[in-house]
């Protein structure tokens, strides 16, 4: 008489063959995370979105805007400077980070300089 076969369990083979946790466990670490990023949702919704400050570097004044993440800044008439022609928006004062407003969208509070180059003549 032949002994019953007995099923095995297939061996765990790659990425995740060493891990040790459980189900549970995993759920758990789920469910935090899922809460944590509904709790930053929440903080980003009532706290208005975030505030973008213009710094025109000697130009005409640029009123700040609240914008929600991922949002584009809303059109805006560029700042003007006597002698000077504005030649954009930048992440830093110096002028080397540019910040395109047609296409970057907020993720933060953040406040964007103007650059500019002088007038020719």
């Amino acid at each position: 008489m032949e002994e019953p076969k007995q099923e095995t369990t297939p061996q765990l083979r790659g990425l995740y063959s060493k891990v040790k946790i459980s189900v549970r466990s995993l759920n758990i670490i789920i469910v935090v995370l899922v809460a944590l990023l509904v709790a930053c949702m929440a903080y980003g919704i009532a706290k208005g979105g975030f505030r973008v400050s213009f710094d025109t570097q000697g130009g005409t004044v640029v009123e700040s805007q609240v914008r929600m993440h991922g949002e584009l800044l809303e059109k805006m008439e560029p700042p003007t400077r006597e002698g000077f022609e504005f030649d954009g928006w930048y992440l830093d004062p110096g002028g080397t980070v540019p910040w395109d407003t047609d296409t970057d969208t907020v993720t933060e509070s953040m406040t964007l300089y103007a650059k500019w180059k002088e007038k020719n003549g």
